[in-house]
């Protein structure tokens, strides 16, 4: 499963990278070209102040004015240097010292060794000043030109890595605010499971609002379908069970016989099926949900009913006052009414239920103190379809009704015997938000 966000934003971050990496190439090649350009007006300059300085009218011997050079080219290795040539005379700077300038044909070379291991840049001029041929060569170290270059190098660098940065962040805000209808819906999908809401209703913007409009129509098809579904059921149900009541009244006048009894034993068989059979349809392709809000009470009026039904019976109950459970009351009331009346059935004196929340997880323990039934039957009761023949008496029909509605929530159910009154327990554990 892949975030839209993290794709977005890996999209966004390969792009701004890509863009700051050629802008930095770009701009780093202009600054280096321009710097040299730089360079070579300034030498130039100095070329013209050389030539300036140079004195001289045939025959007489050429000679420099010194007043005309920079102070630059008088410190010994300072990195600017000259030589010049004319009439079989050359001058040199005393920056020099003892070294000369690297020959070179070309007009313009760029880092040839010089002085103290340097990396000169020289430009070679030739002209003729009284039809003499004058060559006037001059060099300069890029050293400090590098540094600078490489000094803005990495500072643009840190600029574009800070700027991509903070561009990514600003980028992941926008994401998250332009996802938030998305979360807002996903919010309303989370209230529609639980039974809070029918529809989406939150606003959302023109791409996705088809999206929620085809949500919402599966929503109201299938409400509609199951609710086709379950009246065709109750009035299947309905429809059958008057006959039956009068095949069972023709069976009762009749003589108790092998043939009456088995058929009396199969009439009860179908009407617990079709009752069964309402249960399931009543949870079938309902999304669990609802609010329970009062379970302290409506299950002690619950008990006070049992209570009446079994007066001979102990019932007790462990629940807080201020308990509230994600589900549907009435699908709850149907399973602590199937488990509580079967327990009160087979119980010899003492029943007692347990509910609490632990853990984000609904936990509902009822057991008795009855002979219980055997370990091998525990999975055998909780099959879907079971028939009541098929189990122990007085605990499949119920249980099978409860299962359905256990696994409709998404839970667990769990039969064993219960280490405290050495019956049968039942314990119900449902995943609470």
């Amino acid at each position: 499963m892949y975030s839209l966000n993290k794709r977005l934003t890996l999209s966004l971050a390969g792009s701004l990278i890509l863009f700051f990496i050629f802008q930095t190439v770009m701009i780093d090649q202009e600054v280096e070209e321009l710097s040299e350009q730089s360079l070579i007006s300034r030498l130039e300059h100095d070329q013209k102040s050389l030539l300036a300085a140079l004195q001289w009218q045939p025959p007489a011997k050429p000679k420099f004015n010194q007043d005309y050079i920079p102070d630059i080219y008088m410190r010994a290795f300072s990195g600017h240097y000259y030589e010049l040539t004319v009439a079989g005379h050359t001058f040199r700077s005393r920056s020099l010292w003892d070294e000369k300038i690297p020959q070179t044909k070309e007009r313009l070379v760029r880092n040839v060794p010089g002085p103290h291991d340097q990396l000169l840049l020289i430009l070679s001029q030739s002209f003729k000043i009284h039809d003499k041929p004058v060559t006037i060569r001059i060099a300069e170290d890029l050293t400090h030109l590098d540094t600078m270059t490489s000094t803005f190098r990495g500072s643009l660098l840190m600029l574009a890595a800070i700027t991509v940065l903070l561009l990514l962040i600003l980028q992941s805000l926008i994401i998250q605010y332009g996802l938030k209808p998305l979360l807002r819906i996903r919010h309303q999908l989370g209230q529609l499971e639980r039974g809070e809401i029918h529809q989406i209703t939150t606003p959302a913007p023109k791409e996705i609002m088809p999206l929620v409009t085809e949500i919402n129509h599966l929503i109201i098809l299938m409400n509609k379908r199951l609710e086709r579904s379950r009246h065709a059921l109750g009035d299947l149900a309905h429809t059958l069970k008057t006959p039956l009541s009068v095949i069972q009244q023709i069976v009762e006048r009749q003589e108790s016989t092998v043939d009456s009894i088995q058929l009396q034993n199969q009439l009860q068989q179908i009407e617990q099926r079709i009752t069964r059979e309402l249960a399931r349809a009543r949870t079938a392709g309902q999304s669990p949900g609802g609010q329970w809000l009062k379970p302290y009470d409506d299950l002690h009026e619950l008990l006070n009913i049992f209570k009446k039904l079994f007066p001979d019976k102990t019932i007790t109950l462990a629940i807080s006052k201020t308990l509230k459970i994600e589900a549907d009351r009435e699908d709850m009331m149907e399973i602590f009414g199937n488990l509580l009346e079967n327990a009160c059935k087979w119980s010899d004196s003492t029943v007692h239920c347990q509910v609490k929340v632990i853990h984000k997880k609904l936990l509902i323990t009822i057991e008795d103190d009855g002979a219980g039934i055997k370990p091998d039957t525990y999975q055998h009761l909780l099959s879907r379809g079971i028939r009541a023949d098929e189990s122990t008496p007085g605990h499949g029909l119920g249980l099978a009704i409860v299962n359905e509605i256990v696994n409709t929530y998404g839970g667990d159910i769990k039969l064993e015997q219960s280490p405290t009154l050495q019956g049968l327990q039942v314990r119900i554990t449902l995943l609470q938000s």
